[in-house]
């Protein structure tokens, strides 16, 4: 029997010690409940503790039936999916990191999801978007990303773009960067918009018409500084899921054949950037100059 304290009707301290425990116990389960699940459906590509070999990861696929070559030289005439793990160096996306927090400090988004777009300054602050060089100049801060750092962010845009031109092998000059272009920042606060939700399985093409390649660059580690937050490609079959890890390098054709979402992370900071590219030179953009 519940045992009331004079006649008010509240329960008496231990036994409100323990529906306390039974009730958060029973919430920590069920957040907790898919790093414990097994993934009776998933594929493995690559995994936080192993290292892709200087030949990468393949896969290829047919591109979707309604697939049309508009731009020779540039388009894929076959789809597929691509990973590396040596063409940005683990300090190298350490220093991608440091180069995030700059302008996500001056923000941060209300949920578990934060962008930082140095193209257009955008950046994640409460439920909306600001300016992050107006935040910046705010505060007193002229120059919040210096040369180098601006630099450093081309090389490594540059890097990958080179290694898809050739894996796909896409003439010179044909290929351009396009919006948008992200750091995102992710960790396990409930959604405050429909923009943290960021789990829900999707295809680049339904969201941005002119993309053609998506490349993915993780900045930190699945299990050592996050869980959850696994990619993963769908299919009707199973998901091939991709662990993240500092600077590994995910490279896709961006259409229907590349359905995918991201795993919600549980605990801890998962980091990456979104580096699309486009064949289209209309919706090309340039590269961040401060």
């Amino acid at each position: 029997a519940v045992v009331s304290t004079q006649s008010t009707g509240v329960v008496n301290h231990p036994v409100r010690i323990l529906i306390t425990f039974v009730i958060a116990g029973i919430a920590i389960y069920y957040r907790l409940q898919p790093l414990f699940r097994e993934d009776k459906n998933a594929m493995l590509l690559a995994g936080w503790n192993t290292t892709v070999g200087t030949s990468g990861i393949v896969q290829e696929l047919p591109c979707a039936p309604d697939h049309k070559i508009e731009f020779e030289g540039c388009e894929a005439l076959r789809c597929g999916r691509f990973l590396l793990d040596r063409l940005i160096s683990q300090e190298e996306a350490q220093q991608l990191i440091e180069i995030a927090e700059k302008g996500m400090s001056l923000g941060g988004g209300s949920g578990g999801a934060t962008i930082l777009d140095l193209h257009t300054g955008a950046v994640s602050k409460g439920t909306k978007f600001a300016d992050v060089r107006l935040l910046a100049k705010s505060q007193g801060i002229e120059e919040l990303f210096t040369y180098d750092e601006l630099k450093l962010y081309r090389t490594i845009k540059n890097r990958i773009k080179v290694e898809l031109e050739k894996k796909w092998k896409i003439a010179p000059g044909k290929l351009t960067l396009t919006q948008p272009t992200f750091f995102s920042r992710m960790t396990g606060k409930p959604p405050a918009t429909v923009h943290d939700e960021y789990w829900h399985i999707h295809t680049d093409t339904e969201q941005y018409e002119r993309f053609h390649y998506t490349t993915l660059l993780y900045l930190n580690t699945y299990k050592r500084d996050f869980e959850g937050g696994r990619f993963m490609f769908d299919t009707p079959r199973y998901n091939n899921t991709v662990h993240p890890k500092a600077g590994r390098v995910s490279m896709f054709t961006s259409g229907i054949e590349n359905p995918h979402h991201v795993e919600r992370v549980i605990t801890g900071v998962r980091y990456a950037i979104t580096i699309p590219f486009t064949c289209d030179p209309n919706y090309g953009i340039s590269d961040p100059q401060s």
